[in-house]
């Protein structure tokens, strides 16, 4: 079979390209091992309770990702998060803190000390640095003062990355950040002269679907049809001429091009033959485990019911979890009728051992943790856990020589691309986006 395109993997990246270049009027075929599409992307409703496996929620913030649900016919069917979701805390000194949205907030809050707020008045006033890089850790302290970091960005990326922001790179985890700076010498001054982003950044909107997010991976496998294989694994993958040959369990494909969109991990085994630099460089991605935790209580077990959309946890608080989302607060519909739904997020750089943790022992230290900080009257009377052993790529420092890896081996080997969370943003959005793009300089 001589597809125009084969695209292997159908996670978000994998099914945004395919679905792009199927409309486009390219053949082509989706090539997935698992029996399902969506990658890290999947909803279950277990026990009235609707569990997301990863993203909790889609930050809608450019053009490609509206036309994406407007595309797969769900524009309609698209639920903005709560108000009640704006609500976000960070925890100090075992106190949840609400995190400041006016200026009048960022005065009074105490989450940073006078010292800490007078600090940062003095952003303006820091001369850019002249490095290549560095870590997000050095660039908030240098920027903003060490109250920012360890009660601001430290859980913050965490949040995002469950990373160590002592070796994540500002420049590649936070370009816009590293761009303000560059370009205008200051955040603040950045701020006050406009947006620093893409051209289609569009004001951001929190989403989900009444069904969660697995109602637009489904409407792209839908679109797709029996262009998207599943359960059929690439297992190895030849070149010859201009050619390139995928044997799969089911049968052989040839095509002239090809579309990677694994895990940076899964990538390597599969290019090690041709392209063994990038195969390299992409095995030195790091991917922390993370455990997502369900926790459902009746309200009543509670004397306050938790509102917003959760809270972070700052390393220096020396917690077991790195934050807790209070689902059911965010969107309707995510627990059965009186109760509440937590999902609890443990591991990540911070604690990378609970890979080799029993499933029993991180329920344990989730409940413990909920009933430490939110005060329930009683115990869960909802469980659940999904484990991650490999989670979230980090760009951390040395990151600019895998991206380099990767352009060599695309200019090297034409025909050959590589997209996915690893390359140009982990976000959803990030996805989708470099997706559409790539699609878009292909036809």
């Amino acid at each position: 079979m001589m597809p125009d395109f084969i695209v292997i993997g159908a996670g978000i990246s994998g099914l945004t390209v395919g679905h792009k270049l199927a409309r486009a009027g390219k053949d082509v075929i989706v090539l997935e091992s698992s029996t399902t599409a969506g990658g890290k992307i999947a909803t279950e409703r277990v026990d009235g309770y609707l569990l997301e496996a990863g993203p909790s929620s889609l930050r809608v913030e450019n053009k490609e990702t509206v036309d994406l649900i407007e595309e797969c016919g769900l524009s309609g069917r698209a639920i903005e998060a709560s108000p009640n979701s704006k609500k976000r805390f960070i925890l100090k000194n075992g106190r949840w803190i609400k995190i400041p949205s006016t200026s009048s907030e960022a005065i009074s809050t105490p989450l940073f000390p006078l010292s800490g707020k007078l600090r940062i008045t003095l952003e303006p006033f820091i001369y850019k640095t002249k490095l290549d890089d560095e870590s997000a850790a050095s660039f908030i302290e240098r920027r903003l003062g060490n109250e920012v970091l360890d009660y601001a960005a430290d859980p913050f990326i965490s949040g995002i990355y469950a990373g160590d922001p002592h070796k994540l790179s500002m420049r590649h985890a936070f370009p816009k950040m590293w761009k303000a700076e560059q370009e205008h010498g200051s955040l603040l001054r950045a701020r006050i002269k406009g947006r620093n982003g893409h051209p289609n950044d569009l004001k951001p909107r929190v989403l989900s679907f009444p069904d969660g997010l697995s109602e637009l991976t489904n409407a792209m496998k839908s679109k797709l049809g029996d262009r998207l294989q599943l359960h059929n694994s690439a297992l190895s993958i030849g070149r010859s001429a201009n050619q390139y040959a995928v044997s799969t369990s089911a049968e052989n494909f040839h095509s002239s091009q090809i579309i990677f969109a694994l895990p940076a991990y899964d990538v390597a085994s599969m290019i090690e033959s041709f392209t063994p630099d990038l195969s390299r460089a992409l095995l030195a991605v790091d991917y922390p485990p993370v455990a997502v935790v369900y926790l459902g209580y009746p309200k009543d077990r509670f004397a306050i019911v938790p509102e917003g959309f959760g809270g972070l946890i700052p390393s220096i608080e020396n917690r077991n979890i790195l934050g807790v989302i209070f689902s059911s607060s965010n969107f309707l519909n995510r627990a059965p009728e009186g109760h509440i739904l937590f999902t609890v997020l443990i591991g990540g750089a911070r604690h990378s051992e609970i890979a080799e943790w029993p499933n029993e022992k991180i329920l344990e230290m989730a409940t413990s943790e909920i009933n430490d900080l939110l005060k329930p009257n009683g115990s869960p009377a909802f469980r659940h856990i999904r484990l991650w052993k490999r989670a979230i790529p980090q760009y951390n420092l040395g990151y600019s020589a895998i991206l380099d890896a990767i352009n060599s081996a695309e200019l090297d080997n034409p025909g050959l691309h590589f997209i996915g969370n690893y390359r140009g943003g982990i976000s959803m959005g990030a996805c989708i986006r470099n997706a559409t793009e790539l699609a878009n300089r292909l036809v």
